[in-house]
C-alpha cells in the first residue's frame, strides 16, 4: 500500500538564516518565471517530489504540478515572490538551499524550487476535506486530534502520528495487514516534536515503558529520504524500518 503522505513543514520551522544569497542570478530568473506566471517553464524548475501538509499527497512531476498549479500560488503568493528582491529577501540556508522570508520558499542552488511553506486557500480547503475522509478511515479512539500528521507503512507495521495539541502528538500502529479502521494494536500518548538543525528535518520521540520509538522526518536537502522508525530499549537499537515509498 503506497500511502506515505508526509506532513511537509507544519513542524519544521526554521530558525538560522541571514548568510547572503550565494546565487542571485539563479534567483532573480526564477522570480522573472513566477511573475510571468509561466507555468510550463516553472514545471521544470521543481525539484520532484514537492511534499505538501499532511494529509495533502507530495507533487510528483511536472504533470502533477500543472494540474495543482493554482492550489500552489495564488495572487498572493505570487506578489511575494515577484516582488522579492534577490540580494536582499533571499538568505542562504547553507546546504539546505536558498529562503524567501526565513523558509516560506525554498530553491535549491541552482535556483530550482525544493519547498513553499505556505498554504493557499484552495489548498487549505482540500486539506480540510481530506482530514474529514481521513476520521472515516481510522478506528473511533483516534478521532479526536487536533490534526494529523503523519501516516506511513513499514515491511511489519502501519503507522500514524498525531497532534493533540499542546506540543503532544500521539503514536498508534496496527500490524501492516490490519487495516486502520480496526483497533490499532499500540498507542503511545504523550509523544515529543525533536528539531533537527535548522533546515525543518525533524522527528518524533515516543516512550513506551522501556521502549523509546522514534520516527524520523527528513525535510530538506534529502527529500526523498521516506520517513524511519527506530525502536529501541536503553542503548540498544531493537529494530530500524524504512516507510515504503
Amino acid at each position: 500500500m503506497k500511502r506515505l503522505l508526509l506532513a511537509v513543514f507544519l513542524y519544521a520551522g526554521v530558525n538560522a538564516f541571514g548568510q547572503d544569497n550565494p546565487n542571485p542570478k539563479a534567483v532573480s530568473a526564477f522570480i522573472t518565471i513566477v511573475k510571468q506566471q509561466d507555468k510550463q517553464v516553472l514545471a521544470d524548475k521543481v525539484i520532484y517530489p514537492l511534499k505538501r501538509q499532511y494529509p495533502l499527497p507530495a507533487i510528483n512531476n511536472k504533470q502533477e504540478f500543472l494540474a495543482r498549479y493554482n492550489e500552489l500560488f495564488d495572487d498572493s503568493l505570487i506578489h511575494i515572490i515577484a516582488n522579492s528582491d534577490p540580494a536582499k529577501d533571499w538568505t542562504s540556508g547553507g546546504w539546505r538551499g536558498i529562503s524567501l522570508n526565513h523558509g516560506q520558499v525554498w530553491l535549491d542552488d541552482n535556483g530550482k524550487l525544493v519547498g513553499i511553506n505556505y498554504q493557499t486557500k484552495i489548498e487549505a480547503a482540500k486539506r480540510a476535506a481530506l482530514i474529514a475522509a481521513d476520521k472515516s478511515q481510522i478506528h473511533p479512539s483516534l478521532r479526536d486530534y487536533k490534526q494529523p500528521v503523519l501516516a506511513f507503512q513499514t515491511d511489519k507495521f502501519n503507522i500514524r502520528i498525531d497532534d493533540m495539541g499542546n506540543n503532544s502528538f500521539r503514536y498508534a500502529s496496527w500490524p501492516v495487514n490490519v487495516k486502520t479502521i480496526d483497533q490499532p494494536e499500540m498507542v503511545i500518548q504523550d509523544g515529543k516534536f525533536i528539531r533537527e538543525g535548522s533546515g525543518g528535518n525533524h522527528s518524533f520521540s515516543f516512550e513506551n515503558g522501556a521502549y523509546t520509538y522514534n520516527v524520523e522526518i527528513t525535510i530538506i536537502g534529502m527529500g526523498k529520504v521516506p520517513p524511519t522508525l527506530t525502536i529501541s530499549k536503553g542503548d540498544e537499537t531493537i529494530l530500524v524500518q524504512k516507510a515504503k515509498k
